[in-house]
């Protein structure tokens, strides 16, 4: 049986904006009872997570935020625990340097997500959208040490060093454990490094192209297949 259970939020443990199912949560806790450590890795930033995870009311709930750059242990405030994942300077000068282009270009209809090291602007508009994409087209040269995920309302932006897999190889070294521990189950391209990193993948949904060990069609369903197998 794997150690490190790991999940992507929005369109896995839950839909984008909303909380999982009370049913979902009694599987969260019986699966950690059996002894899984359940993580939850997401682009938003870890109080965020904090908000969503507080209703689990898991024992010993571990939160990767920024997509891998941040790791806290618990939901109280201030954590049990907090670490920042290390990025270079040349790395932090990029990321501002995107902020100030994109605020010229598109003004008040962004809104940046408060993260501590990944760059983040939301819009409800696709035209924005196409805005940022042409601003990170015409600035290659000036990306290199970025990682840019583009999601259907929002940019990510965020060291090259810094992706879920580090997050999670993070968590496993703290929890002395490692890749061979840890099962993660995600539905977006920026839960692929964490699928490449775990010993058993999941994508739930069919919006993502990316050859996982398992494809369900809902969370819930995934949930019943890990403890019926106990993987």
């Amino acid at each position: 049986m794997h150690k490190l259970l790991v999940f992507d939020l929005d369109g896995t443990l839950a839909p984008v904006a909303k909380g999982t199912s009370y049913d979902n949560i009694g599987r969260l806790k019986k699966l950690e009872q059996m002894g899984y450590r359940i993580v939850i890795c997401s682009g938003k930033p870890t109080f965020y997570l904090c908000g969503f995870a507080r209703q689990l009311e898991l024992d010993s709930p571990i939160l990767i935020g920024e997509n891998g750059a941040v790791v806290q242990y618990g939901v109280s405030l201030p954590p049990k625990r907090y670490e920042v994942y290390p990025c270079t300077d040349r790395a932090k000068e990029q990321l501002k340097a995107m902020k100030d282009k994109i605020s010229k270009a598109c003004g008040d209809r962004i809104w940046y997500q408060p993260n501590e090291i990944e760059l983040t602007p939301f819009t409800g508009e696709a035209e924005v959208l196409d805005i940022i994409q042409e601003i990170v087209d015409n600035s290659k040269d000036e990306l290199d040490e970025l990682l840019v995920y583009r999601h259907w309302n929002c940019f990510d932006f965020i060291p090259k060093n810094i992706h879920k897999a580090n997050g999670i190889e993070m968590v496993a070294k703290l929890e002395g454990l490692d890749r061979k521990d840890t099962l993660a189950l995600g539905d977006g391209v920026n839960d692929v490094p964490m699928f490449q990193y775990a010993d058993i993948s999941m994508r739930i949904g069919n919006d993502l192209d990316y050859p996982t060990d398992y494809s369900f069609d809902d969370i819930s369903s995934a949930l019943d297949y890990v403890m019926e197998q106990k993987l």
